[in-house]
């Protein structure tokens, strides 16, 4: 690779660049397959028809599909300011692609930095030896050539300046060593944290309300129960983060105009939408196979949840008080799952009151977002079926709900649980109600003053007074139990 400085190029000399994977970190055929997937699921038949065709065919069918928002493609904005200096220079700067001509418009129309664009068409899928040939003929002069993939190289053995950009680092030698080169290299990230932020392993805390009808029975010193529930945690762990996977493929237009969420593992363009669709592909194999293997029972609880939750993260999210009744009820079909699982009988006054108590924290949770929304905005807050003006509604129901499910235990402590003969001291139970007392009004405390910034159960988990109210109340159970 040539020493020569990269600025001696003639600044007649166009510098071109590619799109999927250059210009933006991501493929956007694969991201517009994905919108298919989620968004229009009904033309799948078609996509796969038009896969046969070829794949000019194949890329016109999905662009005609669905829309792909410029705004919303993952960019290096370190290249396109690089790109708008060398213009600054005189330099003319030109998107080849073998995308569809319709995503690189509007690209041009979003950026408006590039004196031309030249995109994919029925009769032409500009990529290799195709881009060459087209490039050769439109720049006679010769060209720059900025690029990712291993399709590239004859490419930039034919260019008078090279750009190595993202995964194109790793081809330096295979470029003629008298062509002077530029490369641009990605902040390195661990891909394995990227994965494991992706899988949100905190969020798993969730999943030991399994184990909880299990100490309520007093099955919990059985080693076979304890090690046939805990591959129940692990596979069910493994399908929920795959459920968190899909939701963020579904979500990644929204979450990279998000100020937050845009890092992102999928929505930063660290873990491709490709990898995204195999990596849950992977994980609901593995914990559908284990579950299988475990109970039917409680594959048909996880296939109920994944049902549940699908349908939630595409369109029941956005219906005011259905969205925290399902949030409600899928922290309660984990308790389902605990008692399926080991052939327990249901128990009303448990169900009810997870559902109520749940109900109340999801309400907890969305009533901050609602006071930190804009009070002069009728409109609906982003994503979610709430305005302002629903605060007082979030707060008679939170509460209402969390007091309900303290008096279902107490009711359930006085009437059942404190006259079976499996309790040694009885009495120590009513530290529970007191404990889930407190918590939940201290959750709605802090709800209402606008500064609880997590999920509740997570906020539990990091929170030095819940921390110490769980062990009050653990310690309780344990009391009553065995002194």
């Amino acid at each position: 690779m040539s020493t020569k400085p990269f600025d001696a190029i003639d600044i007649n000399v166009p510098l071109v660049v590619d799109l999927d994977g250059t210009l933006s970190k991501t493929d956007t055929l694969h991201e517009g397959i994905v919108s298919i997937l989620f968004k229009k699921p009904i033309k799948i038949f078609g996509l796969t028809k038009a896969l046969f065709d070829g794949k000019t065919s194949f890329k016109r069918f999905v662009t005609e599909t669905v829309t792909q928002n410029a705004d919303s493609f993952c960019y290096r904005h370190n290249l396109i300011d690089y790109l708008k200096t060398e213009k600054r220079k005189g330099r003319e700067i030109h998107l080849v692609t073998a995308s569809n001509q319709k995503i690189a418009d509007s690209i041009n129309e979003y950026l408006g930095i590039f004196d031309g664009v030249k995109g994919s068409d029925s009769q032409l899928n500009l990529k290799g030896v195709n881009k060459l040939a087209w490039l050769k003929d439109r720049f006679p002069q010769g060209f720059i050539y900025a690029g990712d993939h291993k399709a590239d190289i004859t490419i930039w053995n034919e260019s008078k300046g090279v750009i190595l950009v993202g995964n194109g680092n790793t081809f330096k030698k295979d470029i003629k060593s008298e062509i002077p080169c530029l490369a641009f290299e990605d902040a390195k990230v661990s891909i394995f944290k990227q994965w494991i932020k992706q899988l949100r392993l905190h969020q798993w805390a969730k999943n030991i309300l399994i184990f909880i009808p299990i100490f309520l029975a007093h099955i919990a010193n059985d080693a076979n129960v304890i090690a046939k529930t805990t591959l129940a945690f692990v596979a069910f762990g493994l399908i929920a983060s795959a459920t968190y996977i899909i939701n963020d493929l579904a979500d990644l237009e929204a979450d990279r105009r998000h100020k937050t969420k845009r890092n992102r593992p999928l929505a930063s363009g660290n873990i491709s939408t490709f990898q995204g669709l195999l990596g849950a592909l992977i994980l609901f194999l593995i914990g559908g196979i284990i579950s299988i293997n475990l109970s039917i029972g409680l594959t048909y609880c996880i296939l109920i949840y994944v049902m549940l939750t699908l349908c939630y993260s595409f369109k029941l999210k956005r219906v005011p008080m259905l969205d925290v009744s399902i949030i409600g009820a899928l922290f309660t079909l984990r308790i389902i799952m605990g008692s399926v699982l080991n052939d327990l009988p249901l128990s009303p006054w448990l169900n009810s009151f997870s559902v109520l108590l749940f109900f109340s924290l999801a309400l907890a949770k969305r009533h901050v977002e609602i006071l930190k929304s804009d009070q002069t905005m009728t409109n609906k807050i982003g994503g979610r079926g709430y305005t302002h003006q629903d605060w007082p509604l979030t707060l008679a129901f939170g509460i209402s709900s969390a007091v309900c499910s303290i008096l279902i235990m107490l009711l359930f402590l006085t009437q059942e649980a404190m006259v079976q003969i499996n309790y040694s001291t009885p009495e120590w139970l009513l530290l529970e109600p007191i404990c889930v007392f407190c918590w939940v009004m201290r959750i709605w405390f802090l709800s209402h003053r606008k500064v609880l910034t997590d999920d509740p159960v997570v906020f539990a988990i990091k929170d030095r007074t819940s921390i110490c109210l769980g062990f009050v109340a653990t310690a309780g159970f344990m009391i009553a139990s065995y002194l």
